[in-house]
């Protein structure tokens, strides 16, 4: 029993580990800041929709790509990889499943409320509240939970909250224009944090001269 207990806790430490990179927090900066960079996709030429749309899918592949080959070219030659047990891979397969199903669901209603298919007789930052409570911060703060990283709370509050002060600037600076001032800077501190993080793991997990060469 003690050497059951005793494993759970070494696999939750090597677990919590596995995030010293930053390279979540880098990941996580790039999406906020992709939906503040999303709107810009209306000067592509294209329809609204299909230049927004393009925009985030291309945006959200890069930030995908930099965290995977993050982990792949700098992570694990530096502490290796780990196979975790039948639990945390449960946990990691409905994380899955659950993020599949919100990104369905807000690319739907996303296109539906750009069709003008959505009409709540709401002041436009109520909406924009909850819009962002429900589709921003409430997936961010399961990840968080799963993940089991606490400081995603963190960016799940802001970038929830990002859609309200962005509906606050919409009198004073014209869309896209005031999507770009909050999700920019929310995104950029989150990724400038998670770079910070990056060199400080670098500098602790040095790479031996045989490897380097």
């Amino acid at each position: 029993m003690k050497d059951e207990i005793n494993l759970k806790d070494l696999e939750k430490k090597t677990w919590i580990a596995t995030f010293q990179d930053g390279l979540w927090d880098i990941y996580f900066g790039l999406i906020i800041m992709g939906l503040g960079l999303a709107p810009l996709g209306i000067f592509l030429g294209l329809p609204e929709t299909i230049g927004v749309l393009l925009l985030v899918f291309s945006w959200d592949i890069v930030a995908g790509l930099v965290f995977v080959l993050g982990k792949i070219c700098i992570s694990r030659p530096r502490i290796g990889f780990v196979k975790f047990g039948q639990i945390r891979k449960k946990r990691n397969k409905l994380l899955a499943v659950f993020l599949g199903i919100n990104v369905g669901l807000t690319i739907i209603i996303f296109i539906f409320t750009l069709l003008g298919m959505f009409q709540i007789s709401l002041p436009g930052y109520m909406v924009m509240l909850f819009i962002g409570l429900l589709f921003i911060t409430t997936p961010f703060s399961f990840i968080a939970y799963f993940i089991q990283l606490k400081r995603v709370y963190l960016y799940a509050l802001l970038g929830g909250f990002g859609l309200f002060f962005s509906e606050l600037l919409d009198p004073i600076l014209d869309a896209p224009f005031n999507d770009v001032l909050v999700f920019v800077p929310f995104g950029g501190m989150i990724l400038v944090f998670g770079i910070i993080v990056l060199i400080h793991f670098l500098s602790k997990y040095q790479l031996a001269k045989e490897e380097v060469s």
